[in-house]
């Protein structure tokens, strides 16, 4: 079983609504518009779930679905501090309906795993580098969602 069909039996298990795959169209389609193409092990997770609906797991966190992925300085705004800190990234993970959120970074070259996970917290202090990719992200998730705040 790969980790995002972990993810998706431990969402089950909390009883979140999550939604079905993304299709490879979505996928194909978020590429183009961003000019970045998915890691492998984002991908795997993109087809297999497709985040979760308007809920929030046990550590109140709510992944995204593919089409809410936004660059971190387009989902901030001029009055964040770190709005520009973290080139090509994007948020995936919003936390306690966003008091601070996860953010991937993606590249325009295929690749097995993403770029690293940053921790955005839209103060004037650029956030920490909670993994060095998605697939780690997910791991450190599923043993203790806490551990990546």
């Amino acid at each position: 079983m790969n980790l995002a069909q972990k993810l998706a039996d431990r969402w089950r298990s909390e009883n979140l609504r999550i939604r079905p795959p993304a299709t490879r169209q979505a996928i194909e389609l978020f590429e183009q518009t961003n000019n970045v193409i998915l890691s492998s092990d984002l991908r795997t997770y993109f087809l297999t779930v497709d985040g979760m609906d308007d809920e929030l797991d046990s550590g109140m966190n709510r992944f995204w679905p593919l089409t809410h992925l936004k660059l971190v300085e387009n989902e901030l705004t001029d009055i964040h501090g770190d709005r520009w800190s973290y080139p090509g990234c994007f948020v995936f993970v919003d936390h306690c309906i966003w008091c601070l959120a996860w953010a991937v970074r993606l590249n325009a070259e295929p690749s097995e795993v993403s770029g690293p996970v940053f921790q955005v917290t839209g103060s004037d202090k650029p956030g920490r580098e909670v993994a060095p990719s998605f697939s780690r992200f997910l791991e450190m998730y599923l043993q203790d969602c806490y551990c990546v705040l």
